[in-house]
């Protein structure tokens, strides 16, 4: 009888394991909950979540068909376990999520990425990342090196960070549509003119950047051939800003569209 009890036990075990990891790859699980010693991702049956199926818990978004994990929204989450003490991330817990297309670090105290010593980890194993979201940490220039080996990406947004001084954004960012660095106390015309080569540049935000004279900026940009979006929100800019976007834009019309 207790052979019997005992297998019945095992059987039903494995059946409940099985279902709830049905739709969750393991590896990506195990990455999750390493994750979650340094935020507080939540897995709890409240949330409607099961710990054997990471699609189910709280900010995290899968494939149906297949499974992967394609968007991780983790801001926020930090604070109310370890409060705001600067922490560093290793960027090797993001390997597994080969599938990823979206992920908002945004919020959590964050002071820089540990890059794989592998160069070129992180362009093959998040070739399908295209939003990432690093506002309002504690990030300086040197995550620039880090993120230029994901080439993939089309929306970087670095809000309220420690950048400063002039910004180089080259080589593998030149798939950027979007790029938001605002509120960092950067050397705006320096760093206009060092991303005039993102060919690919739709949307710019260069909001309270302590922007003065917007003419040096503008006419950075005219090379920009793909420009929409220009932001200049919040700054304390000199002069007519109308008269100095209108030449701007004149110079954008007469490069772009002969």
């Amino acid at each position: 009888m207790k052979k019997e009890a005992l297998w019945v036990f095992v059987v039903v075990w494995g059946v409940a394991c099985f279902c709830g990891s049905h739709g969750c790859q393991e590896q990506e699980r195990v990455a999750l909950l390493v994750l979650n010693t340094t935020l507080d991702l939540t897995y709890s049956e409240y949330t409607g979540g099961s710990y054997f199926n990471c699609c189910s818990w709280r900010y995290v978004e899968c494939n149906p068909a297949t499974g992967r994990v394609t968007k991780l929204m983790l801001s926020h989450l930090r604070y109310y376990r370890f409060g705001s003490k600067t922490w560093y991330l290793n960027a090797s817990l993001l390997l597994p999520f080969e599938e990823l297309k979206s992920l908002d670090l945004s919020s959590n105290s964050i002071g820089g990425w540990i890059a794989p010593k592998e160069p070129n980890l992180l362009s093959s194993k998040l070739s399908k990342l295209e939003v990432l979201d690093l506002s309002d940490n504690s990030l300086d220039n040197s995550i620039l090196s880090v993120l230029s080996t994901i080439p993939s990406l089309r929306r970087l947004l670095l809000i309220s960070n420690n950048l400063s001084g002039t910004l180089h954004l080259h080589g593998d960012f030149s798939n950027l549509k979007e790029l938001d660095i605002s509120y960092n106390a950067i050397d705006v015309a320096a760093t206009a003119k060092g991303i005039k080569n993102l060919s690919h540049l739709e949307n710019l935000h260069l909001d309270g950047v302590h922007l003065k004279h917007a003419g040096t900026v503008v006419r950075a940009l005219g090379a920009l051939s793909s420009l929409r979006i220009l932001s200049l929100q919040s700054n304390t800019i000199e002069g007519s800003i109308t008269t100095q976007v209108d030449h701007w834009l004149q110079q954008w019309l007469a490069t772009n569209h002969k």
